[in-house]
């Protein structure tokens, strides 16, 4: 056996370790993160609970519905960034009762050129987020329509009452 001098140090050659490997590769990992999220998104939407519809007007408000007035229709649009057009109605709701109105919901029908419909709408004049409509005021308002029909024959819709609420 042969010494080694005094002072130095045996050079040991080290093995370098063999790295890990994970057992699945990363765009693996990230596509199943990926669709995990859709799944859930898809899930929740579908299970989150539905907004209930409006109760059809009552016999009161049937009967308090001439008092009400929409009129002063313009229609106008607009080309958004993404280059679609949005429709822009505007008028004027007159109240002439003597009652609170706290919801106004009204279904649009939009005409063809053959005189059919081929739009159908609901949209609140009076809403739940607005403030109410007093006795004796008159208030504008705006509807806008994202991509009406190429057919639609460019007339204001027709207004059928949906929800009436009235105090």
């Amino acid at each position: 056996m042969a010494e080694e001098p005094l002072g130095t140090v045996p050079v040991v050659a080290e093995q370098s370790q063999p790295e890990a490997k994970s057992a699945l590769p990363v765009p693996v990992l990230a596509g199943g993160i990926f669709l995990l999220v859709v799944f859930g998104a898809i899930f929740w939407v579908v299970r989150r609970p539905q907004i209930p519809p409006p109760p059809p007007p009552s016999a009161e408000s049937l009967a308090y519905l001439p008092q009400i007035t929409i009129s002063e229709f313009h229609l106008s649009s607009a080309d958004n960034m993404v280059g679609s057009v949005i429709i822009y109605l505007d008028g004027r709701v007159t109240h002439g009762g003597d009652k609170t109105v706290r919801r106004l919901r009204v279904r649009l029908f939009f005409y063809d050129t053959l005189n059919q419909v081929n739009l159908r709408e609901e949209r609140d004049i009076v809403g739940i987020n607005s403030a109410p409509l007093a006795a004796g005021e008159t208030r504008d308002f705006q509807l806008r329509f994202n991509r009406p029909p190429s057919s639609w024959n460019v007339q204001p819709p027709q207004f059928q009452l949906v929800s009436l609420d009235i105090e």
